[in-house]
């Protein structure tokens, strides 16, 4: 019958054992006895079986490691060529967008020349769209001129789209003004009075669709 391979846990608890054992042989003083041939015969098959079941257990767990490591540098080329690759396919990506983008640029450049806001060929049609409005900073903005509810650390575009969709802020209409209607300007009453909000334009853009 095969002997049992001991754990490295196990070797490690034998090995103690025997350091407890050379231990007993020291007195209060730090002074070991001299071992008798019967001891040293003992300590010394002990000492031989234990340091070469450690070294097979070294030998197996070393197996064991080159192997998980092996496989780890496998995955990390893999990773690091599908990461190249995933590199790669985005510049390409990019560059065929930038492109396509300049494409549209010199479409919306005839558009604009010929002062046509939409266009129809045999296969596609081309027209501006609006665009959600956004919240932008002028180059006047004063952000002391802004009230406390629509400022985080920053202008909080949320809170003014919150604000102009329940009407508590609200554009004036072209008759009313026509150069606050086409610039976005933001108004807002307080106490009864019209407040205008200074340096903030809101209003939808234009974007070309193709299609």
């Amino acid at each position: 019958m095969a002997e049992k391979k001991l754990t490295a846990y196990e070797l490690g608890q034998e090995w103690t054992t025997i350091l407890s054992l050379l231990n007993e042989l020291t007195n209060e003083d730090g002074v070991t006895r001299e071992l008798t041939d019967e001891e040293k015969k003992f300590f010394e098959s002990e000492v031989n079986r234990i340091c070469k079941d450690i070294k097979d257990k070294v030998d197996s767990i070393g197996k064991v490691y080159k192997n998980f490591m092996l496989a780890a540098d496998i995955a990390k080329a893999e990773k690091e060529a599908i990461d190249s690759e995933v590199k790669r396919l985005r510049k390409r990506a990019q560059a065929r967008e930038n492109e396509a983008d300049r494409v549209k640029s010199l479409l919306s450049f005839i558009m604009d020349a010929l002062k046509e806001k939409k266009v129809k060929g045999n296969i596609f049609s081309a027209y501006y769209q609006a665009t959600q409005k956004s919240t932008k900073e002028l180059t006047n903005f004063d952000i002391n001129k802004i009230p406390v509810e629509f400022l985080k650390r920053e202008l909080s575009p949320s809170a003014i789209k919150a604000a102009f969709d329940e009407g508590r802020l609200y554009h004036k209409t072209e008759e009313e003004d026509h150069l606050a209607y086409h610039t976005g300007t933001l108004f807002y009453k307080e106490n009864g009075v019209e407040k205008k909000i200074e340096g903030v334009s809101y209003k939808s853009g234009e974007t070309l669709v193709i299609r």
